[in-house]
């Protein structure tokens, strides 16, 4: 049991890494010295990684985070989905993708003094992960070896979860990147492009689990972990239309998602999405002050560029509705009075630009997700039916043909088979030992999905909960013409002079 060993030499390698590399800004030949102990501390980390996989795949319960995120009936993508779960694992997977882009950063472009200073703070990042990834310690062996797991949350055992946290939090280790660059006069476009297509693709990604996912509030549901992982995205994004003053929209992007660690992680804020209560997670206070630092010293936006402002308004709204709920419960009537006549007026400008742009991809877009998102929290419709075993609601007639149950090492699947105007519905309940989580059958086409999910079942009835949800369809096609648009643009590093 080694893994803990591997952390604190990764952690004492990063941070000798980070004192080199501030040296080699006065003697730069240090620099080289400094590549090798960050190597070393990606490969600690990588090894890390890969111990905690292999006790996951071997069900070693005498760890403690693989017996409370995996058991043995847990399939093997389950297992993988499993090693960023948890705090632990997530943090692991953080540092571990902040290293691998610092490792690609000291190869990318010219080896300067500049280049030096940005791996300075790049790898003191890294660092205080690593750090606050020994108090949180994955590899914590129980005085006890059990035979199971806990397992992890039923909620969690999807395929979005293998591919999510990953988007996520390799996005954030390039907003680091990002970050260290422009403190050293480094303008580099690649990786603003690059972080702002992951956090994308992981928050459209996260938005089509939760969309599935009953409970979850649909889409987006202006949850305050939600809200503070899209802080960032808002920040990126006013950053890549600026013209002049980026460097504070990187610093902005940085310090909100050092934010958005510390919501996740103190349990300040009640969320589904959160980890809970941890003393630790309010250690992340101090690398959100840290990396105020320069945006303080870089207070004033000196762009005039209106979509930047506009995006910069966003922000404002989304951060005083987050900040709020500390005090009292806000609902989504306030995102929806002030968030979407901005967004709104984001679209006009979309709309306005289209026929002389050159990303007529990305403004397209911006319209349909415009369109699709204001049709959805404005016009979404839901009702309740009981099936005995027929029932009428909204107009459409159903008719419950039967209910049946499968029993599998995992859980137990009870299924039912219904009839109805629509077609074929057939929506599930998987009863876990911890919980029961509804499995939602939906019957969708281009301007509008009915959205099925069985509340209880008995032997000849079920209650079935349903939502008309209109031109949902439009909020996944609109987010996947901006991630296009972009990939389309041309990439390139330009120095700031």
């Amino acid at each position: 049991m080694f893994g803990f060993e591997l952390l604190l030499f990764s952690a004492l390698f990063s941070a000798l890494s980070s004192i080199l590399f501030a040296l080699a800004t006065r003697k730069l030949n240090l620099a080289e010295f400094a590549e090798v102990f960050l190597y070393a501390s990606f490969s600690l980390s990588f090894a890390a990684m890969l111990l905690l996989l292999h006790y996951l795949l071997t069900d070693n319960f005498s760890i403690y985070y693989v017996y409370a995120y995996s058991q043995r009936e847990m399939s093997v993508e389950y297992k993988i989905g499993a090693l960023w779960a948890g705090k632990e694992g997530s943090l692991l997977l953080w540092a571990f993708a902040s290293l691998l882009v610092a490792s690609i950063f000291t190869n990318y472009g010219k080896k300067d003094v500049r280049k030096a200073k940005a791996l300075a703070v790049l790898t003191a990042i890294c660092f205080f992960l690593l750090l606050m990834l020994l108090f949180s310690n994955p590899f914590e062996v129980l005085a006890f070896k059990y035979s199971n797991g806990l397992g992890m949350n039923p909620l969690l055992r999807t395929p979005e979860m293998i591919i999510h946290p990953p988007l996520i939090f390799f996005s954030y280790a390039l907003v680091a990147c990002m970050f260290a660059s422009h403190l050293t006069g480094i303008e580099d476009r690649n990786l603003a492009r690059l972080s702002w297509a992951l956090m994308t693709a992981g928050i459209v990604l996260g938005g089509w689990w939760a969309y599935r996912t009953l409970g979850w509030g649909g889409f987006w549901g202006w949850d305050p972990v939600e809200n503070s992982s899209l802080l960032p995205w808002l920040s990126l994004t006013a950053y890549l239309h600026a013209r002049k003053g980026k460097e504070f929209f990187a610093y902005l992007s940085m310090v909100f998602v050092a934010f958005t660690a510390f919501i996740t992680r103190s349990g300040i804020l009640s969320s589904v999405h959160s980890f809970g209560e941890d003393p630790m997670g309010w250690a992340y206070l101090f690398l959100v002050l840290a990396c105020a630092v320069p945006l303080v010293r870089k207070w004033e936006v000196e762009d005039r560029c209106y979509t930047s402002l506009l995006f910069g308004a966003m922000i404002v709204v989304v951060l005083l509705g987050t900040v709020a709920n500390l005090f009292r419960n806000v609902d989504r009537s306030y995102y929806l009075i002030t968030f979407t006549p901005i967004f709104f007026a984001t679209a006009m400008i979309a709309l306005y630009r289209l026929r002389n742009s050159n990303r007529k991809l990305i403004h397209i877009g911006v319209i349909l997700l415009f369109v699709g998102a204001t049709s959805v929290w404005f016009f979404e419709q839901k009702d309740t039916v009981v099936l005995n075993p027929d029932g009428k609601a909204d107009g459409i007639e159903f008719y419950l043909q039967n209910v049946s149950t499968r029993w599998t090492p995992e859980k137990t699947i009870v299924r039912a088979k219904i009839l109805s105007s629509l077609g074929l519905i057939e929506p599930e309940i998987h009863v876990y030992p911890q919980s029961t989580v509804s499995k939602v059958y939906i019957i969708g086409n281009p301007f509008l999905d009915y959205y099925f999910a069985m509340k209880s079942a008995g032997s000849n009835s079920v209650e079935l909960e349903f939502y008309r949800v209109p031109l949902i369809s439009l909020v996944w096609l609109g987010s996947a013409l901006l991630i296009l648009g972009l990939a389309s643009q041309k990439l390139g590093l330009r120095p700031r002079k």
